[in-house]
């Protein structure tokens, strides 16, 4: 009886554990998640004009499935499990053009993104692990 009790248990507490990742990961936007530049976000000027925004970086969120989603939205648990645009949550919404002053300022989206994202690709390539591209022409295609 306890054996049987006991391994009931077991069953429901796995069940559990993967009915919750499923749950979770039905929120997760698809592969067809595209980030763009925010509107209003600046760019160097070239010739007296603004040089023109890089292109826009395809974000299969399926390749990232491994990755707590707190690693990314590090703001979702002191916003009750909420997700919200790096642009709007007062961490990342910076919208100036990258120079040699603000080059490592954090509050930069554009900061933000390559630290989190290159970083990370980085750190798993030296562990010699399956990773993304750091070349911004890799991430940058569309």
């Amino acid at each position: 009886m306890k054996k049987s009790l006991l391994l009931s248990l077991l069953c429901a507490a796995f069940l559990t554990l993967v009915a919750a990742q499923m749950i979770c990961a039905a929120d997760a936007p698809g592969d067809d998640l595209v980030i763009k530049a925010p509107e209003g976000m600046k760019t160097k000027e070239k010739d007296g004009k603004p040089a023109p925004l890089q292109k826009a970086v395809p974000f299969p969120h399926s390749k990232h499935a491994s990755v707590d989603c707190a690693e990314c939205h590090h703001t979702m648990e002191a916003d009750g499990g909420a997700i919200k645009l790096c642009t709007s949550s007062g961490c990342h919404d910076s919208l100036e053009a990258r120079s040699k002053e603000n080059a490592k300022d954090i509050k930069l989206v554009e900061n933000a993104f390559h630290d989190q994202c290159i970083e990370c690709h980085k750190a798993l390539k030296k562990d010699s692990k399956p990773t993304g591209p750091t070349a911004c022409g890799k991430c940058h295609t569309k």
